[in-house]
């Protein structure tokens, strides 16, 4: 018998929710890594989707490195001090959520896909906001990574 789950859509527009009742839409800046072979750009493109379904303008745009001053410099301070009201800006790329550019987003997401993940990156998922599972990239789900 099959299971039923959430398309990628409502998934992603739950997440855009979460973000929004979080840390709100001010110039928010969201940092999204994941492990290696991850395609992070169609996680991006799917939030900013998900943005978009509560009306909220977003958009993507991929990490230059991972060093902290050439994402401050090219694209955070860019998008904080151009525009005004409401944004949100999603960049991703590998090595974001490092431990020295954490502080850069409002909100952070790690992504991965396989089983039997849970020892790699613990430093990173417990610094992140949320944790996703894309192994069926069409029905991701969100991982409650909790210590209960």
């Amino acid at each position: 018998m099959a299971r039923w789950a959430p398309e990628a859509t409502d998934t992603m527009s739950a997440i855009a929710g979460e973000v929004i009742a979080q840390v709100g839409t001010n110039r928010t800046v969201v940092g999204i890594d994941g492990q290696d072979g991850v395609d992070l750009e169609r996680v991006a493109a799917a939030l900013v989707t998900g943005f978009a379904a509560h009306g909220v303008s977003a958009m993507a745009a991929v990490a230059p490195s991972a060093d902290v001053d050439a994402l401050r410099t090219g694209l955070v301070t860019p998008f904080r001090t151009t525009g005004a009201g409401p944004g949100v800006l999603v960049v991703h790329g590998h090595g974001v959520l490092a431990s020295g550019a954490r502080g850069l987003w409002r909100w952070s997401m790690w992504v991965e896909q396989e089983s039997g993940r849970l020892e790699r990156r613990a430093d990173v998922k417990i610094a992140a906001s949320a944790v996703l599972d894309v192994t069926d990239p069409e029905h991701p789900r969100r991982e409650w990574n909790d210590a209960c």
